[in-house]
C-alpha cells in the first residue's frame, strides 16, 4: 500500500507542475502576442521606395543635371585675426528633385511628405572651397530630410564654416572686413550639379554683444574653368561685410592716445630750468612702450597692413625721444653758466623764428655791419634761445600730432 501511496502523490504533483508550466508559457505568449505591432504608412512607404536605393549615386541618369537651390542664414560670426580665419554659424537650405523618391499619396494613406534620417538619401556634396579646417569637410548637421511625393527633397542643416580671409588690419580699431564664403560641389561639375541661388541671405542674430556687425551680404554665382578638366564648375560665392564694434577699443586705445599727446605736449609748458620735464618725458616713453607690447599681444603681424594705431604710438616713442633731447640741450643752455654769447648764425635763425613763437626779435638785434648790438647779458641771450627752440618744438608737435591723429583716428 506503501508504494502505491507515494505513486499517486508524485503523479499528482507531476500534474500541478505540468499546470503551472502551462500558465507560464500561455501568459508568456499572450505578451509576445501583444507586442506585436502593425506597420504604419511611412513604415510602408519606407520600405518601397528605398528597397534597392543606393545614397551615394546621384538620383539621375549621367547625363542629366541635378538643380540644387541654395540660400544661408547666418546667426553668428566671429573673427580670429592670429589665423586670418572667418567662422560663420548658422544653416543651410539645399532643395533639389529625387526622381527616385516619388510615390502616390492615395496608395499610402495620403501621406504626401516623410521626415527621414539624411544618411540614407543622396545629398549633394557642397563644401566650402577656401575652408580653413583642413580635411574635414564635416561643415553640416544630421538633421531630417523632408522628402515630399513630388520627388522634392529639402535639407536646412546647422552649419558651421571656417574660411580663411585676407584681412587689412590698417584701419584697426575702426575696420571693416570683406570676407568670402566660396561653396560648391567637390566631385560634380556643371553638367552633373547645377548650383543655383536661392532667396537673400537671412541674418538672425542670436548674440546681440558680439564684437563684429554683419553690414552686408552679398551672393553671386559663378562658372569656373580650371586647368584640370574640361568641364566647368559651379560655385556659390557669399561677400561678407564686417564692421568691428569699437566701443570698448576706444576707452583702451584712443582715450589713452589723446591723454599721451597732451602730456607729451604740455612737457614744453613746463618751466626751462625744470628737470621734471626730462621725468615726464620718462613717464611718457614708459606707458607708450607698454602700449606697443599690448598690440604685439593682441595683433597679428600682417604683411603690408600695419595699423595706423600702432605707427602712432611708434612714432610717438620716437618723438619722446627727440623730446627728451630738446628738453636736456633747453636745460642745458638755460641753467648753465656761458662763457661766450651766443653764435652769430644761431642769434639770426632765432631772431627770425622769434617773433612767430611770441619772442620779440629785440632780443637778437644786429648792426648794418652784420655785428650783434647786445642788449642783454650773455646768459640772457643763451635763455632766449633756449625759449625759442623750446616754442618751436611745441608748434612743430602739435602739428606732427594733428596730422597723426587725423589719419590714425
Amino acid at each position: 500500500m506503501v508504494p502505491r501511496v507515494k505513486k499517486c502523490i508524485w503523479a499528482a504533483l507531476f500534474v500541478l507542475a505540468s499546470v503551472a508550466v502551462g500558465q507560464v508559457v500561455g501568459q508568456g505568449e499572450g505578451a509576445g502576442a501583444a507586442a506585436v505591432w502593425a506597420p504604419t504608412w511611412t513604415d510602408t512607404l519606407k520600405k518601397d521606395l528605398l528597397k534597392g536605393y543606393d545614397p551615394s549615386i546621384r538620383p539621375s541618369q549621367h547625363y542629366n543635371v541635378t538643380t540644387v537651390e541654395t540660400a544661408i542664414t547666418i546667426t553668428h560670426v566671429e573673427i580670429n585675426e592670429i589665423k586670418s580665419t572667418l567662422s560663420v554659424y548658422g544653416w543651410m537650405k539645399f532643395k533639389w528633385n529625387d526622381p527616385k523618391l516619388t510615390w502616390n499619396p492615395a496608395n499610402y494613406g495620403n501621406l504626401n511628405v516623410v521626415r527621414w534620417d539624411p544618411t540614407i538619401v543622396w545629398r549633394p556634396d557642397v563644401v566650402l572651397y577656401n575652408n580653413a579646417g583642413g580635411s574635414d569637410q564635416h561643415h553640416y548637421g544630421d538633421t531630417n530630410v523632408l522628402v515630399y511625393s513630388e520627388g522634392n527633397v529639402l535639407w536646412v542643416p546647422p552649419t558651421e564654416y571656417h574660411a580663411f580671409c585676407e584681412l587689412n588690419m590698417r584701419l584697426w580699431p575702426f575696420d571693416y572686413q570683406k570676407c568670402i564664403l566660396k561653396l560648391g560641389s567637390w566631385t560634380f561639375d556643371g553638367y552633373m550639379l547645377n548650383l543655383t541661388l536661392g532667396s537673400e541671405p537671412q541674418i538672425e542674430t542670436l548674440v546681440t554683444n558680439s564684437e563684429w556687425k554683419i553690414v552686408k551680404i552679398g551672393m553671386e554665382r559663378n562658372t569656373r574653368y580650371y586647368p584640370c578638366c574640361t568641364e566647368p564648375y559651379i560655385d556659390i560665392t557669399y561677400n561678407v561685410t564686417l564692421q568691428r564694434q569699437s566701443q570698448t577699443h576706444r576707452a583702451i586705445v584712443i582715450v589713452p592716445a589723446l591723454v599721451i599727446m597732451i602730456l607729451a605736449l604740455s612737457v614744453f609748458w613746463l618751466p626751462l630750468e625744470s628737470g621734471e620735464r626730462i621725468i615726464t618725458n620718462g613717464i611718457i616713453a614708459l606707458m607708450v612702450t607698454i602700449y606697443l607690447v599690448y598690440f604685439a599681444q593682441q595683433l597679428p603681424a600682417i604683411s603690408g597692413h600695419t595699423p595706423l594705431i600702432v605707427i602712432f604710438f611708434s612714432n610717438t616713442l620716437l618723438l619722446t625721444a627727440f623730446s627728451t633731447i630738446i628738453c636736456v640741450v633747453v636745460l642745458n643752455v638755460s641753467k648753465s653758466k656761458h662763457q661766450r654769447s651766443l653764435p652769430n648764425m644761431l642769434k639770426r635763425l632765432a631772431g627770425c623764428v622769434g617773433p612767430f613763437v611770441g619772442v620779440g626779435k629785440k632780443h637778437f638785434s644786429f648792426s648794418d655791419k652784420g655785428n650783434v648790438t647786445i642788449e642783454s647779458s650773455m646768459d640772457h641771450e643763451w635763455s632766449k634761445f633756449g625759449l625759442v627752440l623750446n616754442r618751436l618744438s611745441f608748434v612743430v608737435y602739435c602739428i606732427i600730432f594733428l596730422i597723426c591723429a587725423f589719419y590714425s583716428f
